[in-house]
């Protein structure tokens, strides 16, 4: 039986190393454990998800956030273009974009820490 790495599944199927995690923890696959703890999936394993088509789990909900620096960046167009390319990538991921942010400000002339509450 030939095992595989978390990573090397991961790129196999196309998914982030933490989409295989969450799969796991949801039943929908199963990886072998080492004596080290460490994950190995089975060729298998890999095999059965790409001949079903993949795994139909929950979708993925995803918030886009845009961001420009400057007014004038933003009246030029650049917001608009990051968040369609955001859009794009979320289209072809598969993700569910539940709302859309964007923000126009200088890092320069914000106050001090995380968030604004806006």
């Amino acid at each position: 039986m030939e095992l595989l790495s978390i990573g090397e599944a991961a790129k196999r199927l196309g998914v982030h190393p933490n989409r295989l995690r969450a799969w796991e923890k949801q039943g929908l696959i199963r990886p072998v454990r080492l004596p080290s703890g460490q994950r190995r999936y089975p060729v298998e394993e890999i095999n059965r998800i790409l001949g079903t088509g993949g795994i139909k789990a929950e979708s993925d909900a995803v918030v886009l956030y845009a961001r420009e620096s400057t007014k004038k960046q933003a009246d030029a167009g650049n917001l608009e273009r990051q968040m369609e390319r955001l859009r794009v990538y979320a289209r072809e991921k598969g993700y569910c974009v539940v709302a859309e942010y964007s923000d126009v400000a200088s890092g320069l002339n914000q106050p001090s820490g995380i968030g604004t509450g806006a």
